[in-house]
C-alpha cells in the first residue's frame, strides 16, 4: 500500500495514529508525506505566498468522548486564525466522525475554509456550512468514489459577507468508482500483488 501511495506523488497523506498502528503491524513503514499524530498539526503548502494552503491535521480524539474538549476546539480556533494570517486558504483534515465534526462547525470560529472529515458517519459531497464559510466534505465508505474540489475564487476572509456560493466561487463533484474508470495497469498489479481486491 505505501508503495501504490508513493506512485501518487501527493504533497500530504493524512494518516490516523489508528491506521499509522495498524500499518506498521502489517510491516508498512510512513513516509516523509505522511503525517498525523496525536497532536494537532498545521502545515503550509504551495510553491509561493500566492497559491499558499494552511493545512490543520486534527488529533483523534481522547477515548470515551462523548463531545469537543472545549480547550481543542479553541486550538483548533487559534490555529486557524494563525495560518490564516499567512496563506489564501485553510483545510483541516478530521478522523473525528459526523457527530464531533458536526459539533465543531457550530462553534463560534474562526473556521477552516474546508473540512474533509472521515470516520464514523455518512459521506457528504460536500455541504457549505457556518453560516456559509466552510465546505464540509466526508469520504464516503468502501472508499469507491472520489471527491473533486473546484475552488473558482479564493476566499475573501476581510469581508465578512464572503460565503461560499456552489458553481460561483467552489465547486464540488463526486466521481463513484465504477467500472467505467480503467485501472492503470501499473497500479493494478500492483494492488493484486498487496492481495487487495
Amino acid at each position: 500500500m505505501a508503495r501504490a501511495f508513493d506512485l501518487l506523488r501527493n504533497d500530504l497523506v493524512f494518516v490516523s495514529p489508528y491506521e499509522r498502528a495498524v500499518m506498521a503491524k502489517a510491516g508498512v513503514h510512513p513516509h516523509r508525506s505522511w503525517r498525523g499524530s496525536e497532536h494537532l498539526e498545521q502545515l503550509v503548502l504551495g510553491p509561493d505566498a500566492e497559491h499558499r494552503i494552511g493545512v490543520l491535521l486534527l488529533p483523534p480524539l481522547p477515548d470515551g468522548a462523548t463531545s469537543l474538549p472545549p480547550d481543542l476546539v479553541r486550538q483548533v480556533e487559534g490555529a486557524v486564525r494563525s495560518l490564516r494570517s499567512k496563506t489564501r486558504l485553510v483545510v483541516a483534515m478530521s478522523p473525528w466522525g459526523y457527530k464531533r465534526e458536526q459539533e465543531l462547525l457550530s462553534a463560534p470560529g474562526p473556521l477552516p475554509d474546508l473540512l474533509l472529515g472521515s470516520g464514523l458517519g455518512i459521506g457528504l459531497v460536500g455541504n457549505i456550512e457556518a453560516k456559509g464559510k466552510t465546505l464540509w466534505v466526508r469520504a464516503f465508505a468502501q472508499g469507491k468514489s472520489m471527491s473533486r474540489i473546484d475552488i473558482l475564487a479564493w476566499p475573501d476572509h476581510a469581508n465578512i459577507n464572503f460565503k461560499w456560493t456552489e458553481a460561483q466561487n467552489i465547486r464540488m463533484t463526486l466521481f463513484g468508482l465504477t467500472d467505467q474508470y480503467q485501472e492503470d495497469s501499473h497500479m493494478l498489479s500492483l494492488m493484486q500483488s498487496l492481495g487487495t481486491d
